[in-house]
């Protein structure tokens, strides 16, 4: 848009110049003489400026185009936290195992638990290629929250075998002797995406675990 005005106030002084008067004195003094005998004013054009001005400030069109959507796969990704038992004040891990993870570029979501009964101590046991650390969202997991981004930098097919356990999550039961936590695949903040080395976006099928505290 600002470059928009300035092209057309650039071509307004360029005609201003090329329109301006070249004749010899008595000619400006004739036109001076002109200008100063009193005119009737003309609607029409001011008029006409007045469309003109507005179709200097009116915004230029551009087409719009339609969002990208991507190919869509017809297969389906299980992934499920195994269930879990535990002592009060004593760590429990629990296992994030899958089913269908054949020719995969890269997967996100959020994992998410009850922070009053589990509290996280960390992410071990990796099972996937160039997953490590730096793919978990640790910022929020006082709030029960942890987001999960991986993909393989080599941008190759990632395969796994079914109930392969890609990593664990281990937490301390600081709930009471009889308390419980599920452990849910969530869409918030991370949402859930599953693309394949087609570039086509899977589903993603989540199975909640739960861990109880003896």
């Amino acid at each position: 848009m600002k470059n928009y005005l300035i092209m057309v106030f650039f071509l307004a002084a360029l005609a201003s110049c090329r329109n301006e008067p070249k004749g010899s004195g008595a000619d400006l003094a004739t036109t001076e003489q002109q200008a100063s005998q009193p005119q009737n004013p003309d609607p029409q054009g001011k008029q006409t400026a007045q469309a003109a001005n507005q179709k200097q400030d009116a915004e230029p069109v551009v087409s719009s185009r339609p969002a990208f959507v991507p190919p869509q796969s017809q297969d389906v990704l299980t992934i499920t936290a195994q269930n879990a038992r535990g002592r009060a004040g004593m760590d429990v891990c629990v296992a994030i195992k899958v089913k269908g993870f054949t020719n995969l570029l890269a997967m996100q979501y959020t994992l998410a638990w009850d922070p009053k009964v589990l509290e996280f101590k960390g992410v071990d046991k990796p099972g996937l290629p160039y997953l490590d650390q730096a793919d978990f969202g640790f910022n929020r997991v006082k709030e029960g929250l942890l987001p999960f981004v991986w993909i393989n930098d080599a941008l190759q097919a990632t395969t796994v075998p079914d109930e392969a356990a890609i990593y664990q999550v281990c937490f301390k039961a600081v709930g009471a002797s009889g308390q419980s936590s599920a452990v849910r695949f969530v869409e918030q903040p991370t949402p859930f995406e599953v693309v394949n080395v087609n570039e086509e976006v899977m589903e993603l099928k989540p199975v909640e675990g739960k861990v109880s505290i003896e």
